[in-house]
């Protein structure tokens, strides 16, 4: 009996066969959560991407603008952004700002920052002087008296394997650039203000100096 029990013993620790059934079990679940994670993060950070280098470009083609901006000109930009993203009407918008700074420019604390104006495309509510609270820290230094454009855009992103083993929501995806205008020294909507208050004679970018 003894013999019998140390043979069989001595069999099963020699015995190489089996089935994978059980280990795949087990091993199935992790890669499929690697593979779906690994394509959502991708596509999440690609989708990102995008938007940014939209939004680069739309801030470029507003720094090289020397005539007053309309409501027109930003409903296009946001065509644009929409068919670089490849997003729908009803998931994107896009808002331009313009902000200058009056006084303590040097001091990113204490500088005093205003909003000259702020317009959007596509539902975007407009920036006010409230809302530099949140701004401040995306905004750079800028010369006293000098303008910055401040860009702004937003598509909805919907990750292609939102499930529980992935954990990874639809979300806004907000990107945000500054730009300076190149050409351009009174950054104007629709019409330009000379700083005495009275529209500018020819309504372009350059007036108000």
């Amino acid at each position: 009996m003894k013999k019998f029990f140390v043979d069989t013993l001595r069999f099963f620790n020699s015995d190489q066969k089996g089935s994978l059934s059980v280990e795949a079990v087990f091993a199935f679940p992790m890669l499929f959560w690697a593979a779906t994670a690994t394509f959502t993060f991708f596509d999440a950070y690609k989708a990102q991407n995008t938007s940014y280098r939209a939004n680069y470009t739309i801030s470029d083609m507003l720094s090289r603008e020397t005539s007053a901006i309309t409501q027109d000109y930003i409903d296009g930009l946001h065509k644009v952004f929409r068919y670089m993203t490849h997003t729908g009407v009803e998931n994107s918008w896009i808002r331009v700002s313009v902000v200058t700074c009056s006084n303590n420019c040097a001091d990113e604390d204490n500088r005093e920052l205003s909003f000259n104006w702020s317009e959007s495309a596509n539902g975007a509510r407009s920036l006010d002087a409230g809302d530099l609270v949140f701004y401040r820290s995306q905004i750079p230094l800028m010369a006293k008296g000098s303008q910055l454009i401040f860009v702004e855009t937003s598509r909805e992103y919907r990750p292609p394997f939102a499930n529980a083993l992935v954990s990874f929501a639809e979300r806004d995806l907000v990107s945000h650039v500054v730009t300076r205008p190149r050409f351009a020294s009174n950054f104007c909507f629709v019409t330009c203000v000379t700083p005495g208050g009275s529209d500018g004679d020819d309504g372009d970018g350059s007036s108000g100096t």
